[in-house]
């Protein structure tokens, strides 16, 4: 990126027309920006400290534009998108929330912070984010945690962005690390609801993801059930009791298909809101040795002894690592560090 692809100071006949931005217009400012109807008068060196391209750009400006007697710097850029640009330059990414109502305003920052290459302040962001959208399970575990309500009930989208602006986000500002999770995400819920995408809180029209996406989301989807399946054949159907088994009989091996058929009635996912999730069915699959009504479960509870129920869950952990360690294969996402 050059000074040529951002500068469009040959464009700015109108900007005597252009209305001050008083919140951030500093009277000892040396520059002007100006960006679509709105201007901002700021400090060279500030800008250029930050960012190598807007370096670039004020080295190589025509000065013959002048507002206010000071150069100006036409930017390519809406106006808004500017401001929060220049506040967070200023004041720093404080004022950024990573809910889903503060969604807009931070992915115009990281989108701009990106663009002119403001790296600590972009690569900060980044941190936050990967807190909900991580790299590894155990995040993704305390993830998930943090959106389950008391009652079990599951409802991210009060807390954080849909996957789908993440998977868009993470594209546009081409940060691969976050894509697995989001996929996972996202593939959690039907397809025809990935297909319909989601409302835009700007604009008010839906937002989807492009075919590519798309098709890689659903695949994605459909390698996990997979995995799940022959997590269910190889682990629970018929599966033995521990050699160092405290029950006469078959009373742990009654207890293993009872969870078996728990997991292909889905009772969990129904109750939890989701659909099609394998990280999470395994991780009840071993509490249900725990719980006297598992999941709500309309049959007799019977739980297996405790080296059974150990050896099991070692078992579960060993699988669910293994699951996770595959999502940036299954959705194509090519990740330098992940798990």
């Amino acid at each position: 990126m050059d000074a040529t692809d951002l500068s469009a100071n040959r464009h700015s006949a109108n900007v005597h027309a252009a209305i001050k931005y008083t919140d951030i217009y500093f009277k000892d400012g040396n520059i002007v920006l100006l960006a679509g109807m709105s201007y901002f008068l700021v400090h060279q060196g500030l800008l250029s400290r930050h960012s190598e391209v807007l370096d670039q750009l004020i080295r190589t400006m025509d000065n013959s534009l002048v507002l206010e007697g000071r150069p100006v710097l036409t930017l390519p850029d809406p106006s808004p998108d500017i401001t929060h640009f220049l506040k967070a330059i200023y004041d720093g990414i404080s004022f950024l929330t990573h809910d889903s109502q503060g969604f807009p305003t931070l992915s115009s920052v990281l989108r701009m912070l990106t663009k002119y290459k403001v790296h600590h302040l972009r690569n900060d962001i980044l941190r936050a984010l990967s807190v909900s959208w991580p790299t590894t399970l155990a995040q993704w575990d305390a993830r998930e945690t943090s959106v389950t309500a008391k009652a079990g009930t599951y409802t991210p989208l009060d807390a954080l962005p849909h996957p789908i602006q993440i998977i868009r986000l993470a594209r546009e500002i081409d940060y691969p690390p976050l894509l697995p999770s989001a996929m996972y995400d996202l593939s959690r819920i039907t397809p025809r609801q990935v297909a319909l995408g989601v409302e835009s809180p700007i604009t008010d029209r839906c937002t989807g993801l492009t075919y590519t996406d798309l098709l890689t989301v659903l695949k994605g989807r459909e390698r996990a059930s997979r995995f799940l399946s022959t997590f269910i054949l190889n682990e629970l159907e018929g599966r033995q009791p521990s050699r160092s088994c405290l029950h006469r009989k078959d009373t742990c091996r009654i207890a293993f298909e009872a969870i078996m058929f728990e997991l292909l009635r889905d009772i969990g996912g129904i109750i939890s809101n989701l659909t099609s999730d394998p990280l999470y069915a395994m991780s009840e699959a071993e509490k249900m040795h725990i719980c006297d009504d598992p999941l709500g479960s309309e049959t007799p509870s019977m739980k297996p002894c405790e080296p059974c129920r150990r050896e099991f869950a070692m078992t579960v952990d060993a699988a669910r690592v293994q699951f996770w360690g595959k999502l940036p294969e299954w959705f194509d996402i090519e990740v330098s560090t992940w798990g």
